[in-house]
């Protein structure tokens, strides 16, 4: 009887101190409701030790903490009291420190858990930069798109104080073509296997593949294109596309060296010009940026993230 008790005390301890990603995760929510009415999110990242997603403001760089299974919100770290004025892409990176991208306001940042900023970049002063994006972290760096420049940034994520960012890839047009004025390169993610960078240009609904030992360029042949493509998220060789004026997300699925990828039917019935997604148990969690009625000034309220389930 004693060998029972003791073995589910051990049981019990074991399953406490696990993280939440290794159990079942109870998503009661089909939506999110975020604060304010010009906060216009667009971009998401997930904490699966906590339970806690974040999403930023484009409007005036606010970034909130939302608890994902009781939907309970808080302002994370205020935009205007750290000088931020837009946040598009979050990313959280291997020392649980959350990253954001600037968007027109051309900086990029990195934040403590408890809201604290540790540092900021100037990527216009530095590079002359266009529109800083999205990010995607691997086991060393985090890696920026420019929506307007032909450029791919990178910052170290190894050190506990991270240093100098660097302009690690300029591509010509002939390689990757812009349009100006357009959307061009946005969401990004790192293959599973860490040797390429999977790129979306939304102007034109191109996938591109980028070696990140060699930095060859390749386009990803996909048997229809995704125009509107906006965030990304890649799992094996299944990649996610989320179309924001389709209000709709795609999977393709790829070849094994990423060359090659079949499109196919979209899904998601609650989402407003969605724009980025994190992956939380069996479901996406997809912001509803609505950027598209950013210009009239008459978004449906509140703003939200849905959770959308995986096919």
């Amino acid at each position: 009887m004693f060998n029972r008790i003791l073995l589910v005390a051990v049981l019990f301890t074991f399953l406490v101190s696990c993280e939440k990603d290794d159990l079942a995760i109870d998503i009661a929510k089909e939506t999110y409701a975020l604060p304010g009415d010009t906060l216009y999110p667009e971009g998401i990242a997930y904490n699966s030790r906590s339970g806690l997603f974040y999403t930023g403001s484009t409007n005036n760089g606010d970034i909130y903490q939302v608890d994902v299974e009781t939907g309970a919100v808080k302002l994370f770290a205020p935009g205007p009291l750290q000088g931020r004025r837009a946040v598009t892409g979050l990313k959280i990176d291997q020392l649980y420190r959350l990253w954001a991208c600037g968007g027109a306001d051309n900086k990029i940042h990195v934040f403590d858990l408890d809201g604290s900023l540790i540092k900021t970049w100037d990527t216009k002063a530095l590079f002359n930069s266009g529109f800083i994006n999205d990010c995607i972290t691997d086991d060393t760096h985090i890696y920026f798109t420019d929506s307007q420049q032909r450029k791919i940034y990178r910052i170290s994520t190894v050190e506990s104080i991270p240093g100098n960012a660097e302009e690690w890839l300029t591509f010509t047009d002939a390689q990757i073509p812009y349009i100006s004025p357009g959307t061009n390169a946005n969401g990004i993610v790192n293959t599973p296997d860490n040797k390429y960078l999977i790129i979306v240009v939304s102007s034109s609904g191109k996938l591109y593949r980028i070696d990140k030992a060699s930095k060859a360029i390749t386009e990803i042949t996909l048997t229809t294109p995704v125009n509107s493509g906006d965030g990304l998220y890649i799992e094996g060789t299944k990649l996610y596309v989320s179309r924001n004026a389709t209000n709709l997300i795609f999977p393709v699925t790829l070849n094994e060296d990423f060359t090659a990828g079949v499109v196919g039917n979209g899904f998601g019935t609650n989402l407003l010009f969605n724009t980025t997604m994190a992956k939380a148990g069996d479901f996406f969690l997809v912001v509803n940026g609505q950027l598209n009625r950013r210009a009239t000034g008459n978004p449906v309220l509140p703003f939200s993230v849905s959770r959308v389930a995986i096919p």
